[in-house]
């Protein structure tokens, strides 16, 4: 099962998920989209919590932890979805 659910290697899967959750959330922060308002104010809590800091690496970690997050939130229930509807076959 947890072959059929990762598609092999779990490593190999995670760093996919990773490289994909980065490219869509990066996209989808350019048109201003957001996953159900990235969760309700979540996403302003933590730019405010980092900005405070000020510190170009604060900024280039939070820009990329949004980036995961909010293509997380579309690019993972879609991968799920497609490996239980692929395992029925």
């Amino acid at each position: 099962m947890k072959d059929r659910l990762t598609g092999g290697s779990t490593s190999r899967t995670v760093i996919k998920l990773v490289i994909a959750s980065i490219i869509v959330g990066a996209v989808f922060s350019f048109f201003r989209i957001g996953v159900r308002e990235f969760w309700s104010g979540v996403f302003e809590n933590v730019r405010d919590l980092v900005g405070t800091l000020g510190e170009s690496f604060g900024e280039i970690a939070l820009t990329l932890g949004t980036y995961l997050l909010i293509g997380a939130g579309v690019v993972i229930p879609i991968w799920l979805i497609s490996r239980l509807l692929s395992s029925r076959k």
